[in-house]
């Protein structure tokens, strides 16, 4: 089970806002700011059964109409709820750290989800068509009765489609989402059969056997290639029970462990950066797949994203359009612009002149492409509330995608043509350096903190270490003893000015005491946000110093510092009973 101060650590962290009234209350205001086993690296958020759930059904319309002309969610600007006392997010049903946090072989990359190495899907039955979706396909089962979806690219765009989903895979899966095995496969349309009992809707959403016509009409949409087979991507069902996707804004209300917003959750804020790296404008919730699965006889939702067929420049049936990445599907600025000079003002991403490529690559560029100023297809909740703290997060993960992981994760599409497995890693290693350099230098990027017994201080610069900025002229240090009962800070000595990253630690600071703080801010006459500080807490442990406590200010007021102490908070009826 689950510790005290677990249970107390998630009740704190829960912030949600009603008809626009804010209780705040501090975090720590009823015990210390810090628990024996902080900073937590798993969210025990499947501890509590949810058999209770029921499948929640979103269609694409209404999505597009509530993201569109309505805000769902709450947009106080409030620090995300999930993360722990170091500012990460631990391991929990929606991700698990996988590259932004331990060393990961290109190997293990590029596997991401794969259970098999290959796969070869001759003479498995047709069992259902596939009802949603612009991407022609159909459903297939293995041998064992387990589902696969099979899906082709369009005539126009050989392996488009099918590489995107191949990449965009890999790369979430990487980063930490769950994401589902795909698989490049060659289809030889004479060995598949359908089955007796397979259907397919009709266009008034009713069920029928599923013809050989219907198959043929797939096949007609599909490209062929020269051998006569066809390319397809075979993409296996998740374990457990479909129960519906998850929504960028709120709680699912009828799952007892889910309680911190999303439009709150970090790693669905700065999914924002990592579908700007990899322009992947369809990232939505009806792209998402809650599964109810089972373990030790209780039953919990675990979250998958998919449908990565809409990125690096394909939009899955046709090459993406000029406006992907660039502006919403209905947005009323830049209408009201074109409406005002009768058609004059012309959109800038319109005069934008993408590169000769192969068919395989679509629409994608990187010259143009601005990060901060990248759209998805319609407002999304989660990236509305994305704050300079979680893209900073974001795209320290993305920092960790070399040249090489990239050109590894990109030669896994197998493009038949080599100028497009080229032009794919080119354009992305351009796009993330063009992130790294946005978002890494929005906040102060001193990080990896170690304190060591004799007082030696040592840690890095995430955005010099990417080469995002250059080195500072100096950093500035002040230290604090620290009571984290009373939450007290008790300056020792004068503020330190060092001009490397490494330091020592007064050693009045050290004494007498189970906790030291630092603030640190850095000068950098070109980086003007280094220069808010980050309070960064270490605990005595084992004879040496555990880094327990990281705040970053995204402010140069002193109390925004403060921020994550004082998130809003309303404990739901749902999670009360928790609080044991």
């Amino acid at each position: 089970m689950p510790s005290d101060g677990h249970w107390l650590r998630r009740l704190a962290g829960v912030a949600l806002v009603g008809a626009g009234i804010l209780f705040c209350i501090a975090g720590h205001a009823n015990g210390p700011r810090f628990f024996p086993d902080d900073p937590l690296q798993v969210d025990r958020d499947t501890d509590l059964d949810a058999s209770g759930v029921t499948e929640i059904e979103d269609g694409n319309l209404w999505d597009f109409v509530s993201n569109t002309f309505f805000t769902p969610g709450d947009d106080s600007d409030i620090p995300a709820v999930n993360v722990n006392t170091i500012d990460e997010v631990p391991d929990s049903s929606w991700f698990v750290n996988r590259i932004g946090k331990r060393p990961v072989t290109v190997d293990e990359i590029v596997r991401g989800p794969d259970l098999v190495p290959a796969l070869s899907v001759d003479g498995w039955p047709i069992v259902q068509g596939k009802d949603t979706g612009l991407q022609p396909g159909f459903r297939i089962a293995d041998p064992t009765g387990h589902l696969y979806q099979l899906e082709f690219d369009p005539p126009s765009n050989p392996e488009m489609a099918t590489g995107a989903e191949i990449i965009g895979t890999a790369f979430y899966h990487a980063m930490g989402y769950f994401v589902v095995p795909v698989y490049l496969v060659e289809v030889d349309r004479d060995s598949l059969t359908i089955s007796p009992k397979a259907t397919i809707k009709d266009i008034t959403g009713k069920r029928r056997r599923l013809e050989k016509p219907d198959v043929d009409e797939v096949f007609r949409r599909a490209a062929r290639q020269p051998n006569g087979k066809y390319r397809a991507l075979a993409g296996r069902f998740a374990d457990g029970v479909q129960v519906g996707s998850f929504r960028y804004a709120g709680t699912r209300p009828d799952d007892p462990n889910d309680v911190f917003p999303h439009e709150h959750r970090r790693e669905l804020r700065a999914n924002r950066v990592f579908a700007a790296w990899l322009n992947h404008d369809d990232s939505r919730g009806l792209n998402s797949l809650d599964m109810l699965e089972e373990r030790d006889g209780r039953k919990f939702i675990r979250h998958y994203m998919f449908d990565f067929g809409s990125i690096m420049g394909s939009g899955t049936a046709f090459a993406q359009s000029h406006r992907a990445g660039n502006e919403y599907i209905l947005d009323w600025m830049e209408g009201v612009k074109t409406g005002a000079t009768l058609g004059i003002y012309l959109r800038p991403w319109l005069r934008v002149k993408y590169p000769d490529v192969p068919p395989a690559v679509g629409r994608f560029e990187g010259d143009y492409f601005d990060p901060e100023g990248w759209k998805p297809e319609y407002p999304n909740p989660a990236f509305r509330n994305m704050r300079p703290d979680d893209a900073f997060w974001g795209a320290r993960i993305v920092a960790k995608f070399s040249d090489d992981i990239i050109r590894a994760v990109a030669a896994k599409a197998k493009y038949s043509d080599p100028r497009a497995t080229d032009f794919i890693v080119g354009t992305l290693i351009k796009r993330r350096d063009k992130v790294l350099r946005t978002w890494l230098n929005q906040v102060n990027p001193a990080s990896d903190f170690e304190l060591g017994p004799d007082g030696t201080l040592t840690f890095g610069n995430a955005a010099v270490e990417t080469g995002a900025a250059t080195p500072p002229s100096a950093y500035t240090l002040r230290w604090s003893r620290y009571d984290n009962t009373l939450d007290r800070h008790v300056p020792v000595g004068d503020e330190v000015r060092v001009t490397g990253p490494r330091a020592s630690t007064p050693r009045e600071a050290l004494s007498g005491t189970d906790y030291v703080s630092l603030e640190i801010r850095a000068e950098h006459p070109q980086q003007p946000r280094w220069a808010r500080p980050t309070m960064v807490y270490f605990r005595r442990e084992n004879g040496g110093w555990k880094a327990v406590g990281i705040e970053r200010a995204i402010s140069t007021k002193p109390e925004s510092i403060r921020l994550r102490q004082a998130s809003p908070v309303v404990v739901p009826a749902k999670q009360k009973k928790d609080d044991r």
